[in-house]
């Protein structure tokens, strides 16, 4: 086996002493779930969640054995790792004790006139659907996200870098987020959209480090922001429009909702004809029905 170059995706079990190395997913989307899935079910087979440590070290043997059955994966030695330099773009490591799923990888973002490269940490637990985002260099928390929102057609390739960026941009600092910590928000604003304009909700609940930007229709969540974006809401209301602009789901989804709104609205109205018949005539067909 050649174990040099770069790519694809690394996973690391604790207790296990190999690497499973798999160059075929190259994109975060390809494993994070399917290896979650994976991991869940041997916590269920080894009744991990009733039977504790012992059984945790079974459901680990379990899942290399998964690993070693699938075609895609190579299992490989961490000194071999070390020694031949190899690099890959994500690095899962689970903690079946621990209860620990953590991925790191790298986010690249392009927005508008304005582009970065940075490298985020992925954590949260196997049997959880819940996960914080956090960034490598600094530690700071970003985002979080749950199963829901990652099993969405193309979360990681369009959202996740996303809100990884403007949550790194827009840093929650000291008294902003004491602020913030103690406030509920609930606020309303107008969007620019290229058929005119929408309204969208920004809620954020006590204690969350992120305001959701809602439909206020459906109540469904469109995207999410940092908190910090709400000491700005004129940048905010930029950073929806380009979001929305740039991410074909969220725009069907705040059309659609226009769209409802419109039917609902030419439905309990009267027509043109209506409003213009004399009342005379009006009674003159209810007569002849």
């Amino acid at each position: 086996m050649d174990a040099g170059g770069k790519g694809g995706s690394r996973v690391e079990i604790v207790s296990i002493p190999w690497h499973f190395l798999a160059r075929v997913y190259e994109q975060l989307d390809q494993l994070f779930l399917p290896l979650l899935s994976s991991a869940q079910q041997a916590n269920d087979l080894m009744g991990v969640r009733a039977r504790g440590d012992s059984s945790a070290l079974q459901a680990a043997a379990y899942m290399c054995g998964e690993l070693l059955r699938d075609s895609s994966f190579t299992p490989v030695k961490p000194r071999d790792h070390e020694s031949s330099n190899i690099y890959v773009y994500h690095l899962y490591q689970l903690d079946f004790v621990a209860d620990g799923f953590e991925v790191k990888t790298s986010v690249y973002s392009a927005q508008a006139t304005k582009e970065a490269l940075f490298g985020v940490r992925i954590t949260g637990r196997i049997r959880g659907d819940k996960f914080q985002v956090l960034d490598s260099a600094t530690g700071t928390a970003l985002f979080s996200f749950t199963r829901f929102e990652a099993e969405k057609p193309e979360f990681f390739l369009r959202e996740f870098p996303f809100l990884a960026y403007e949550s790194r941009a827009t840093p929650v600092a000291g008294d902003e987020q004491n602020l913030f910590g103690r406030e509920t928000i609930n606020i309303m604003l107008s969007v620019p959209v290229p058929h005119g304009s929408v309204s969208v909700r920004v809620e954020k609940l006590p204690s969350s480090p992120h305001a959701e930007v809602k439909n206020p229709s459906t109540g469904a969540t469109v995207m999410k922001v940092s908190a910090g974006a709400l000491n700005n809401i004129s940048k905010m209301v930029r950073t929806i429009e380009e979001y929305v602009a740039s991410n074909a789901s969220a725009h069907q989804l705040l059309e659609n909702a226009d769209v409802k709104a419109e039917t609902a609205k030419e439905t309990a109205e009267p027509s043109q004809a209506e409003k213009a018949e004399p009342p005379e005539v009006k009674q003159e067909q209810e007569s002849r029905q």
